[in-house]
């Protein structure tokens, strides 16, 4: 079910501009937090917390709780440590990638290498859990507890399952819902339990996020063979190089073109990487990423579905303008 009544402002930050005040506390409560640090880690966290991204999940955590009764000093806090989780994930993202840039700046890895990148990422997740301590009860900390395991388990087994032949698409779905799609579920089920919300709702939010996230990863699987570095702001290909079995790759190997399938298979076999320069012009290739669209904006539909359940209120219209926003980035990866 659509939402026709939505403006679907072209403002492409229109939703985060109805918590952006609340947004810059987050930011200001992450710079506290780098204080929390021995002097010797101080600076580093400065450098690693200064690369603040687009605060998707933070404003996830916000909007929800706008959108269910109003934003508490406890869900400021929270979006601040989500973040927080969010950087420590990407900071060892980095390392397993070879990355060298993120949001148009050098990595930590590429900056003070693996061995340091990794202990500052380390640092990172552990003082996100001191915070997440000094919010809710036994509960919420095991909620907490859980999602950082599956993040690190879904990080496991993206790195053992390499060019992983036996890996069926049930799988990468399953492996994306921990790595990625875990901290979004996080932000908003998490906001849902601050603001006291019944457990039956608190499960939809959380199934909204996890749709949530699970479509933003399918985005940026695809914007991995899509764009370039300079337009993404990333070092972009260290999927295909490291041969990791994303979407497109799925439905490349199971195209209707037998020579564009047997060549993905049989590169995968050989754990080789991939010729994307050879594939792009390719009915096969426009076709794999159209598919793998097509699955990410159908999780936004879905995603959407939940919200009917809030009352009407700017909040709600600023999450439903989030999932069109991501609806806008997935169409753009599509190849002409």
């Amino acid at each position: 079910m659509s939402f026709p009544f939505f403006s679907k402002l072209r403002n492409k930050k229109a939703h985060i501009q109805a918590v952006k005040a609340e947004l810059d506390k987050v930011r200001a409560v992450i710079a506290e937090q780098t204080e929390e640090f021995a002097p010797y880690v101080r600076d580093y966290m400065k450098t690693v917390c200064r690369g603040q991204g687009k605060m998707i999940r933070p404003g996830l955590v916000l909007l929800t709780a706008a959108a269910t009764g109003g934003i508490k000093q406890d869900h400021i806090t929270f979006a601040a440590l989500l973040e927080m989780l969010h950087m420590a994930s990407l900071i060892h993202d980095d390392v397993l990638d070879k990355a060298d840039t993120r949001r148009d700046r050098p990595t930590p890895n590429a900056l003070w290498g693996n061995e340091l990148a990794v202990l500052l990422g380390d640092s990172l997740l552990a003082q996100a859990m001191v915070m997440g301590a000094g919010i809710g009860d036994a509960k919420f900390i095991r909620r907490m507890a859980i999602s950082v395991r599956d993040l690190c388990e879904g990080e496991v087994e993206q790195s053992t399952r390499l060019w992983d032949m036996d890996m069926s698409r049930a799988d990468y779905y399953e492996l994306i819902r921990k790595k990625t799609a875990t901290l979004f579920s996080m932000a908003m089920s998490g906001a849902a339990y601050i603001q006291g919300l019944d457990e039956e709702m608190t499960e939809n939010l959380n199934r909204m996020g996890t749709l949530l996230g699970i479509s933003y990863q399918i985005y940026d699987d695809c914007l991995d063979l899509t764009s370039n570095d300079e337009d993404a702001g990333k070092t972009l290909g260290t999927d295909a190089e490291k041969g990791k079995l994303t979407l497109p790759v799925f439905f490349l190997m199971e195209s209707s073109s037998e020579d564009v399938a047997d060549a993905v298979r049989s590169a995968v076999e050989r754990h080789e990487e991939i010729d994307y320069s050879k594939l792009r012009g390719t009915d096969a290739f426009r076709e794999a990423i159209q598919r793998s669209v097509e699955e990410g904006l159908t999780r936004n539909e879905e995603a959407r579905e939940v919200l009917w359940m809030l009352p009407e209120s700017p909040a709600r219209e600023a999450l439903a303008e989030m999932t069109y926003r991501l609806d806008e980035m997935l169409k753009d990866c599509m190849v002409d």
